[in-house]
């Protein structure tokens, strides 16, 4: 049964949502806008307004240092839930203190 993942175009500042297997789930998919590369944000990425710049970066940002803002759990729990920054300079603390849950695929990647 397929679920509903966002993927951004952080060239054209937009998401959509995308019904897709978790079992064959691309890490890309091509924007409907400019063809680029939108990549998965996962199921509970909600996107900044377009021209919200700012927050555009700071959603770079986040992705470039490997977190496609997928939940972040640092206990046992499930509530255990750590939230996502809400400005650039909270995201450069974040990604040192939670490093270790970064994906290894990031934007710089796909210049590869």
């Amino acid at each position: 049964m397929p679920c509903n993942i966002s993927y951004a175009c952080l060239d054209c500042r937009k998401a959509f949502k995308r019904p897709v297997h978790l079992q064959n789930m691309p890490e890309h998919a091509p924007c409907p806008e400019c063809g680029g590369p939108m990549h998965d944000f996962g199921r509970h990425f909600k996107a900044p307004r377009q021209d919200d710049i700012k927050q555009w970066k700071k959603v770079r940002f986040l992705i470039e240092h490997g977190f496609r803002f997928q939940k972040i759990r640092t206990g046992p729990g499930h509530h255990d839930t750590v939230p996502y920054p809400d400005t650039l300079e909270e995201a450069r603390t974040f990604v040192v203190t939670y490093r270790r849950f970064a994906s290894p695929a990031s934007v710089a990647d796909d210049a590869d």
